[in-house]
């Protein structure tokens, strides 16, 4: 008899436990609606075919206002690599379809992350530039890494020794006009 109200209560916990998990996870979906839209478009960006090498190479700009491209960009499955004006600023440039939609997870959520605390050395931004969204890490006394989704599928990556706003201001935003 012991073993049947054992076996009963067991088997009431574990189904009680089970719906609060249902209903926990009800709650988190609701309480962060930026989740569904980044899932949307993760799943637009999974049916779109990539750039070839050679559309890549097209596109990949040759100049930075007055910074040209140093050498040929470097290929890299479905990244280029470049860098302007004796390495001033580096850029990288990943069609983020297919394969690739890592890279563009990892910036969606990380835009969706709000857990980030600056330190001594590093400060963390999250900033609207020109109506896109923005991530930045500046290594204080050394250099930055600024990050975005580009036309909603090609994710950019950008280093350089100057601080956040300059780099965006150094940067410029047409001169990915023909990633399409």
């Amino acid at each position: 008899m012991k073993k049947i109200i054992y076996i009963t209560f067991l088997a009431t916990l574990l189904f009680a436990c089970k719906n609060n998990k249902k209903e926990e996870d009800s709650n988190i979906v609701d309480a962060n609606p930026q989740t569904t839209s980044s899932e949307s478009s993760i799943k637009t960006i999974q049916k779109l075919t990539p750039l070839s090498n050679e559309q890549l190479k097209a596109a990949f700009p040759k100049r930075l206002y007055d910074l040209k491209l140093d050498k040929d960009p470097v290929i890299t499955g479905q990244s280029i690599l470049g860098h302007f004006g004796g390495r001033k600023i580096s850029l990288e440039v990943t069609d983020a379809t297919g394969e690739s939609k890592k890279r563009a997870i990892y910036f969606l959520n990380t835009l969706n992350n709000k857990n980030f605390e600056d330190t001594a050395d590093i400060k963390y931004i999250k900033k609207e530039r020109n109506g896109i969204a923005t991530f930045a890490t500046q290594y204080i006394g050394s250099h930055t890494k600024l990050e975005f989704l580009y036309k909603s599928r090609f994710y950019i990556y950008l280093l350089s020794e100057m601080n956040p706003d300059e780099l965006w201001e150094a940067f410029d935003i047409n001169a990915l006009k023909n990633l399409k």
